[in-house]
């Protein structure tokens, strides 16, 4: 499968500014003893990471590396989530991937960032979060793994307008197993929008025989029809291509979603923008990166 992908590469420079803050702690009940704690986010390490996974019913821990501008991204958006969630089942918690390795080669985290959420103590079968693009991310998935992962909307007017993807499921029976494979691609997919539809207004108004449509500002953008073979993944690959444009440009805000698609293989365009032939190396490439969609 390719995706066509063009990318410029203008001079980049990254400036990080952090700010350090004396931790708060959190005590233990069952042992008396506290937990380094900073912004409502735990601080573990091999000294005490297991005594917070017998405490905490749901910890979401963040397995960050320092000095990594996708750390200090996802870093910030659990900061957020954190605050958010306080009084919640769900407790927070990094580990810093450097300082504690051999805390994470016992728990074999491999990748990074990493994001893992640990249920009732079991440290042999952790949740793996998707990596969140904003504290939202972090909380829609939370909420999606807790009920249903799409909300059903019975009024066309429901379907609001937006620059953002949306991903409307048509299904009369909501007991069918091609809702689960539906629900099963929206809880890895929280960064888009999810839901379920039963009317028949919005079936006429699109024309719609398939069971997924991809929709933007209501206009329609590809329609997926579910098989019995159909998998979580195969619709996941589906949304995640047609979720971009066909060419997409390689920047700072684009290259999290461009690298961590499914789609492995990519072609790359090196090309100055303000070239006079611009225009018709782009038009070119882009009538190429249509037709090898999906392919």
């Amino acid at each position: 499968m390719k995706k066509l992908v063009l990318l410029l590469l203008p001079g980049v420079m990254v400036f990080c500014l952090c700010t350090l803050a004396a931790a708060d702690t959190q005590s233990d009940p069952q042992g008396g003893k506290t937990f380094p704690e900073t912004e409502g986010i735990l601080q573990l390490g091999k000294g005490n990471f297991n005594r917070a996974l017998k405490k905490h019913k749901q910890l979401l821990v963040h397995f960050y590396t320092p000095l990594t501008s996708e750390g200090h991204r996802v870093a910030a958006a659990f900061e957020s989530a954190a605050a958010e969630l306080q009084g919640s089942e769900v407790k927070l918690a990094v580990i810093d991937v450097k300082k504690e390795k051999d805390l994470v080669k016992k728990l074999n985290v491999t990748g990074q960032p990493t994001i893992r959420l640990y249920l009732s103590g079991d440290i042999n079968n952790p949740a793996p979060c998707p990596v969140p693009q904003s504290s939202a991310s972090i909380l829609i998935w939370l909420q999606r793994r807790a009920g249903s992962p799409a909300d059903l909307i019975v009024d066309i007017d429901q379907l609001e307008a937006t620059e953002e993807l949306t991903v409307v499921g048509f299904f009369k029976e909501l007991n069918h197993e091609y809702v689960q494979v539906f629900y099963a691609a929206a809880i890895d997919l929280p960064d888009i929008r999810f839901v379920v539809m039963q009317s028949d207004e919005l079936i006429n108004k699109y024309s719609v025989t398939q069971d997924v449509l991809l929709l933007r500002k209501s206009q329609r953008i590809q329609a997926y029809k579910m098989k019995p073979e159909t998998s979580k993944e195969d619709l996941i690959v589906f949304i995640s291509i047609y979720q971009m444009d066909p060419v997409t440009e390689y920047n700072g805000q684009t290259a999290s979603q461009i690298l961590g698609s499914p789609v492995l293989n990519h072609a790359l365009l090196f090309v100055n923008k303000s070239s006079d032939d611009f225009q018709e190396i782009f038009s070119a490439f882009h009538s190429t990166a249509e037709a090898f969609r999906m392919k």
